[in-house]
């Protein structure tokens, strides 16, 4: 039986494996823009878990997720996001803003694959850089509080491999501690199921949970 050490571990490695694979494909899209359709796969494998697992593909398969949290924790003050981050008028906002830049930039590169390329390496590099700034301010996975994708994936499948809570919770906060999204488990005790679509289904707070009181 898999220990919580050793998928720790092994998700870190993964981790970092998946935040130089970013770094990679990050830079090497400044000099091959056509690197900038990994950004096409990204968003259609998010979606695609999402339908199936939820947000699981944001945990550590998501690689500029896995930068964040390999790269940027050490660097980012921990403190809690402010709930407007997260709320759908703001989610929906940075949807219309990037889709809008994407609808005006791709047209006129129609048919030359190449070029095309150019708007999703530009909205990854400027994304990416908002998602550092902030992290740095508030939370590593602040980014992926609004990331688009995220909320896609959110929204496909809020209801998949929910986490349930017994009611042997007694509060302690322990799981919200070690959550990269901030959510509070404790909180949904009463109706013994977290209603929350952002959940990334990593099971780290299944594992600091000293009552065994949660599951998926």
């Amino acid at each position: 039986m898999q220990t919580a050490a050793t998928r720790n571990t092994r998700n870190w490695t993964a981790q970092f494996w998946m935040a130089m694979l970013f770094i990679g494909l990050l830079i090497g899209g400044i000099f091959y823009p056509p690197f900038g359709y990994f950004m096409l796969i990204c968003m259609v494998a998010a979606m695609a878990f999402g339908v199936v697992s939820g947000r699981s593909w944001c945990d550590w398969m998501c690689p500029r997720g896995s930068f964040f949290d390999v790269l940027l924790k050490p660097f980012s003050r921990q403190r809690d996001v402010p709930g407007f981050f997260s709320h759908w008028a703001f989610r929906a906002a940075w949807m219309t803003v990037l889709m809008s830049v994407l609808a005006v930039r791709l047209p006129p590169l129609w048919g030359d694959w190449y070029s095309m390329g150019k708007p999703f390496v530009t909205l990854l590099l400027v994304t990416t850089v908002v998602g550092i700034i902030s992290g740095m301010v508030y939370h590593q996975r602040i980014w992926c509080m609004f990331c688009p994708m995220g909320s896609m994936a959110n929204l496909l499948g809020r209801k998949k491999q929910p986490l349930l809570v017994a009611s042997g919770c007694n509060g302690c906060g322990q799981c919200e501690k070690v959550c990269r999204m901030q959510i509070y488990p404790g909180a949904y005790k009463e109706d013994g199921i977290v209603a929350d679509g952002d959940c990334l289904k990593c099971s780290y707070c299944i594992d600091e949970c000293t009552q065994k009181a949660l599951r998926f």
